[in-house]
């Protein structure tokens, strides 16, 4: 029996997240762990509110523009931090359950998975280190720039004093150090979802198996004391429909869980990527590193969406082959009252796992729908400026 254990690298994001506080231990006090999420909940809302402010009293168009996608960009960032700190046991329970940690016992399998669990990571990794180095070179940009700018290029132009500068910097900079943390939630997310997927395939290479392996079944018959081999296979049914369906409401309860955040992505993702274009195709006075933030915003925008959308996309797909799984077993050599069993969650199997978030499917569908409406809303810039 193989188990495949949580990335270390999650175990080393979990870790920042006691070491900044925004996870407690069950050792602290319950009165220190309130106070500790609301001080975060409230400092973490500072940040999309100053980015509305300055897009509202900002005399520079570009600059709006650019305020407007920040503030949205954060509010969904926000989203994210709150889900850090109250959805901490729900969090853990997907992230440890065993549907995600696999039990294989077949080594192929074992090996496959592997696989593709690291081809996810390989992506991970990079992806929160660059906003581990990210975040603090925008933060030291203003003081080793002579502009008295803020961080992520904000020029600050109606402020006048000097105190509100500095206080404003210090607030926004440690803003977004906080943010970093609702950042790398997301590739938590992505990583769940991933192995409902393969928890389907995995599924369905044993639906395959049912009634081939016949030394196995002779081992079982004898410690059962002589039950016959169809009885057997109708076993082996009944446990795997029961994985089914634990597999069908544990995917159910993350997608209750995560559809605010769901829904925050899917409505606002395509006003980040158009203002993001936008910015790069008419922002004026940039230097190559406010061309790159832009850039990053940009990718940002589409991957945050995509990776959801695809891995989504992916369960569907994957739940979707059991049937056609199931009738690829040995149950043409079973008795009539097995054979209908068969037919019958055949039947069940024929509706996939779909995740709807509100009246929004989550598949490439959707996302292509996303990136249209992005670029239809950045025509409608274009005219107006």
């Amino acid at each position: 029996m193989f188990t495949i254990q949580v990335d270390k690298t999650f175990e080393q994001i979990m870790k920042i997240f006691y070491l900044s506080g925004v996870w407690q231990s069950d050792e602290e006090p319950k009165y220190r762990k309130i106070g500790k999420k609301l001080f975060y909940s409230f400092f973490g809302a500072l940040l999309p509110m100053f980015f509305a402010t300055n897009a509202f009293l900002c005399t520079d168009w570009n600059e709006s523009i650019f305020s407007v996608q920040c503030a949205i960009f954060a509010v969904v960032i926000y989203v994210k931090l709150l889900y850090l700190l109250l959805k901490k046991p729900e969090i853990l329970a997907f992230l440890y359950d065993q549907i995600v940690l696999h039990s294989i016992e077949n080594r192929d399998e074992y090996e496959q998975t592997n696989k593709k669990i690291e081809k996810l990571m390989r992506f991970v990794r990079p992806y929160c280190s660059a906003f581990y180095i990210t975040v603090p070179m925008l933060i030291a940009m203003p003081i080793l720039s002579a502009d008295k700018e803020l961080p992520a290029f904000i020029s600050f132009s109606w402020n006048d004093s000097e105190i509100i500068y500095w206080l404003a910097y210090c607030c926004m900079s440690l803003s977004l150090l906080l943010y970093v943390l609702g950042i790398v939630t997301t590739p938590l997310i992505w990583y769940i979802m991933l192995n409902y997927s393969i928890e389907y395939e995995l599924l369905g290479n044993k639906f395959k198996k049912l009634g081939v392996g016949k030394k196995t079944v002779k081992t079982r018959v004898k410690k059962n004391g002589g039950l016959p081999q169809r009885s057997m296979f109708v076993e082996d049914l009944i446990v795997l429909i029961k994985a089914h369906r634990n597999l069908t409401e544990t995917i159910e309860r993350f997608r209750t869980c995560f559809s605010p955040l769901f829904l925050g992505q899917i409505t606002t993702s395509g006003i980040v990527i158009c203002a993001s274009v936008y910015s790069l195709a008419f922002a004026s006075n940039q230097n190559i590193v406010q061309v790159e933030l832009y850039a990053v915003m940009m990718l940002y925008g589409i991957f945050d969406i995509f990776f959801v959308m695809y891995l989504a996309n992916d369960i569907t797909i994957a739940s979707d082959r059991l049937s056609y799984c199931l009738f690829e077993s040995n149950w043409i050599d079973q008795t009539e009252s097995c054979k209908k069993y068969v037919l019958i969650m055949g039947e069940v199997l024929k509706q996939p796992q779909q995740l709807v978030i509100l009246i929004y499917p989550m598949n490439l569908e959707t996302f292509m729908t996303i990136i249209n409406g992005a670029y239809s809303m950045f025509n409608i810039l274009k005219n107006v400026q």
